[in-house]
């Protein structure tokens, strides 16, 4: 199997990955995969097994295998002027790039505004991240991603280029400062800070014991914020429309169950 997942400048990704993996398998069924790194540094899993498969989709908020149906999870490439430049694998390999409009990309997520750019970074659509894509839109997935960190309210930061055991490692030395985080693919992290915790004096800490290689975007709740006190972002109707209920007026409160729990949406 061919994951929408790129080995970039980290060659060591690899290995993590397939350590991971043989590792959740073993206690499960004492199957074993190979992990390598295919054409234009896509990852590749042999064999392509079911069981596999409802591993990584187990894990990944946004499912990273390659199916060739919607929705489908991208790497954001550039992200610059009006565009957001997307590619992912199809799967027998090839490379798909798309090129969408940010503001129209913006606007799927419910801004209005005129800044589509700044509002997408601070979302965490950034250079590398990755993105759920349905029809050249955000899917619901994205929506939903989207709808928690407003829920939250709560500083975040991204991670990329990263295996989730090397995450999960960090989570446990910093679990008193995290209230909590999402394995958004099997490279891309998202963790919430709590409430008191500094994020700027998080960051300094949590440089000191990334490898290197690493990428950590520190996403201020400030900014996002500041969109919703504007009218920019039109969280409620989000909100409503992926079916997180009619009290939504309010942002900063503890996550439903469902919402904690990370349901997925098939679009």
């Amino acid at each position: 199997m061919i994951l929408a997942e790129r080995v970039v400048g980290r060659g060591e990704l690899v290995r993590a990955i397939e350590e991971w993996l043989n590792g959740l398998l073993e206690e499960a069924s004492g199957l074993r995969v190979e992990v390598k790194e295919g054409v234009d540094g896509w990852i590749v899993i042999e064999p392509d097994e079911e069981l596999v498969e409802t591993m990584i989709r187990l894990h990944a908020r946004i499912n990273p295998i390659s199916s060739g149906k919607p929705p489908y999870a991208a790497r954001v490439e550039d992200i610059s002027g009006s565009k957001v430049v997307v590619e992912y694998p199809s799967p027998n390999g090839v490379t798909v790039k798309r090129i969408l409009s940010a503001s129209s990309f913006a606007a799927g997520l419910g801004y209005g505004g005129d800044k589509p750019l700044e509002f997408l970074e601070s979302v965490g659509v950034i250079e590398g991240a990755p993105v759920s894509l349905s029809a050249d839109m955000p899917s619901l997935i994205q929506l939903e991603l989207l709808a928690e960190q407003v829920m939250r309210g709560l500083d975040r930061i991204m991670i990329l280029n990263a295996a989730i055991g090397e995450v999960d490692k960090l989570i446990d030395f910093f679990g008193d400062q995290i209230a909590y985080h999402d394995h958004l693919t099997l490279l891309a992290h998202m963790l919430y800070l709590r409430l008191g915790t500094r994020l700027d004096k998080f960051m300094n800490r949590l440089r000191q014991r990334i490898p290197g290689g690493v990428i950590i975007k520190p996403l201020p709740w400030s900014r996002v914020s500041e969109l919703l006190e504007s009218g920019s972002l039109q969280a409620g109707e989000i909100l409503k429309h992926i079916g997180f209920g009619e009290d939504v007026g309010r942002v900063g409160f503890e996550p439903t169950t469902s919402a904690a729990s990370g349901r997925r949406h098939s679009l």
